[in-house]
Order: structure tokens, then C-alpha cells, then sequence
């Protein structure tokens, strides 16, 4: 037998016995940076289609190693550091580049037990962060099982949610929030149909979901082309949705309002629309988004994008918008 594949047997061998949870860190120190792009921003005419945000801040995100980017999902911890989830299922932890000090960058990518060889997990498009612990709520598409991970992503918990099979695997949970009342959204990324360009599934579980569960469910309707990407929940309870649509000329973005009272069992939801992405010089495939609170009592919201593993024409883009919530 040929050295290379014994060692392969041993390689197999040996992952069979390793609990599969987190790895090393995949980013070794010095391999990802930030470039701070919004100084050339402000040279240039200012950003036309943002409604009541204001662009305050935008930065690059780059690094050497080949596994880097294709982020699907942001959130807040309470120390107000960030998590980003990419659909290679690394978690990647940052500190805020607008604050000072130095900038802190890691990341891990997770492996889980799954229940089935058939099944996906793997491809992660959803996170929710869980109050009180920081536990992270990690959503995949291609799989009806929900891990739940410690801050240091260790396995704490599974769900297994048999209605989420009937999403696409590759156009399932795109987005989920866990609402201010207690009750968790998520929303298909696919359309309902194949004659619709608007309509997208919705489910509303009664708290965060539970083994077996059987959640109610919703319509969403976006704009034509449009997918929802993200949910982020205001201090007032209400939702920001994240939208992105493919087109020739590039990935537009929008960014739309959510009463979380509209969304009711059977219920068809139309968000209403605050702002677009249009302008080339920051366009790209945005899907993570979070919400952070400012000295003054402002808010912002931050998009992350998802480079799809085409580092030649998209980027990984950090952005930072203000605004007022009473204004919205």
C-alpha cells in the first residue's frame, strides 16, 4: 500500500473518533486585515439611494488564506464585539472597526455529528445569538438540524426541525430573528413557486424552536427579484430586512421596514422599503446585517457581504449607516 494512502486511512481513521466541533483557528495571526475604505468614499460624490441612512463607515476585509469570506450572517454579542457566519460554516469573531484600539479578527470552522450522511450541514446562512448566554443559534440550509453553539462553540444543543426539509437546500433559512415578544422568524430565500418573483415562506415558531415542532406560517412579499438575506431587530421591537437581487449589471441591495405584528399565522407580509444599494462603489452581495446603538443614542446598522468565493469580482465588505429609529 502507497504511503499516501495509508496515511489517508489513518486521516479517516482518526475522524471518525475526534469530536467534530470546533477546529484550530483558521486564520492564523497576521493573515487578515481591514482596509479603511470610506476616506476614497468621501472624495467622490456622495452615495445617492440611502433613504434615512447616512454612511458613516466602510471597510475591507482581506486575508491570505483561501477559505476566507462568502459571510452569510452577522450579529452582536454583549461585549459589542461581532460574529460573522460564512456558508462554509466558519464563525468568525471581530471587534468593531470603528472603535479604537486595535482591531481583533479570529476564526473557527465548526463540524457537527449529523443524524444522516444525506444530510448537509454545512452551509450556513443564519444566526441568531442567543440573550442572557451569547450562545450562538447557528442555521444552515440543507438540513432540518439546528446546533446550538457556547461562545467558545462548543455543542450545547441540537434541534431538529422536520418543516425546514421543505425549503431548498440550497435556497432555505436565509434569514431568522428572534423577536422582541419571545417568538423566532425565519425566511426562505427561495420563492414559493416557480411563477412568482415576489413570494417567500415564512415560519413563526412559538419561542426558539423546539425538536419537532410544527411552525406556523406566513407569506413574505418583496420586491420583484428580490430575496430577503437578513433580519435585525430595533430597540423598539420592530425588524430591519436585508434584500439582495442579482442582475447584469451587479448585485443591487435594499434595506425595508417590519412590523413584527403583521407577522401572524397566514398572514402575507409586505415590508416597506427605506433605502437601496445601487451606487458600484459599494454594491455587492449583501446578507449579514446587525443593529448597534451610538453614544448619542443614534443607531446604525452594519451589512456584511458575502463574496461567494469570487474574490476577483466581489469583496468582503464591512459597512457602517446611521440613522434615527424614530425617524423610520
Amino acid at each position: 500500500m502507497r504511503l499516501t494512502h495509508v496515511l489517508l486511512l489513518a486521516t479517516i481513521a482518526m475522524a471518525t473518533v475526534i469530536p467534530r466541533e470546533a477546529t484550530p483557528d483558521l486564520y492564523a495571526p497576521g493573515t487578515m486585515w481591514r482596509t479603511d475604505v470610506f476616506p476614497a468614499l468621501r472624495q467622490g460624490p456622495p452615495i445617492a439611494g440611502l433613504g434615512p441612512f447616512t454612511l458613516i463607515g466602510a471597510w475591507e476585509l482581506h486575508s491570505r488564506q483561501q477559505q476566507f469570506g462568502n459571510f452569510s450572517a452577522l450579529g452582536l454579542r454583549a461585549d459589542g464585539s461581532m460574529v460573522a457566519l460564512s456558508d462554509r460554516s466558519a464563525v468568525l469573531f471581530l471587534s468593531r472597526p470603528d472603535r479604537p484600539g486595535p482591531w481583533h479578527a479570529r476564526s473557527k470552522v465548526v463540524r457537527v455529528p449529523l443524524a444522516s450522511p444525506d444530510l448537509n450541514w454545512g452551509d450556513g446562512e443564519s444566526l441568531i445569538i442567543l440573550p442572557h448566554s451569547d450562545n450562538l443559534l447557528m442555521i444552515d440550509e440543507g438540513t432540518p438540524e439546528i446546533f446550538e453553539f457556547t461562545p467558545k462553540l462548543r455543542i450545547v444543543g441540537k434541534r431538529v426541525i422536520p418543516a425546514l426539509s421543505e425549503w431548498s437546500p440550497n435556497q432555505g433559512p436565509e434569514a431568522s430573528a428572534l423577536l422582541a415578544d419571545g417568538r423566532t422568524v425565519m425566511l426562505q430565500e427561495g420563492y414559493t413557486s416557480l411563477f412568482t418573483r415576489t413570494d417567500h415562506g415564512g415560519f413563526i415558531f412559538k419561542g426558539l424552536p423546539r425538536t419537532g415542532e410544527s411552525p406556523r406560517r406566513f407569506r413574505l412579499v418583496m420586491p420583484p427579484g428580490y430575496r430577503p438575506t437578513e433580519l435585525a431587530r430595533l430597540g423598539d421591537g420592530r425588524l430591519l430586512l436585508l434584500g439582495r437581487k442579482f442582475t447584469l449589471g451587479g448585485f443591487r441591495s435594499l434595506i425595508a421596514l417590519v412590523d413584527p405584528a403583521t407577522i401572524r399565522p397566514g398572514a402575507t407580509v409586505t415590508p416597506r422599503v427605506l433605502a437601496h444599494i445601487t451606487d458600484p462603489r459599494v454594491r455587492d452581495n449583501y446578507e449579514g446585517m446587525t443593529v448597534t446603538r451610538e453614544p448619542d443614542g443614534a443607531s446604525a446598522v452594519w451589512l456584511i457581504s458575502d463574496s461567494n468565493d469570487m474574490v476577483w469580482l466581489q469583496r468582503t465588505l464591512l459597512l457602517k449607516l446611521r440613522f434615527a429609529p424614530d425617524r423610520l
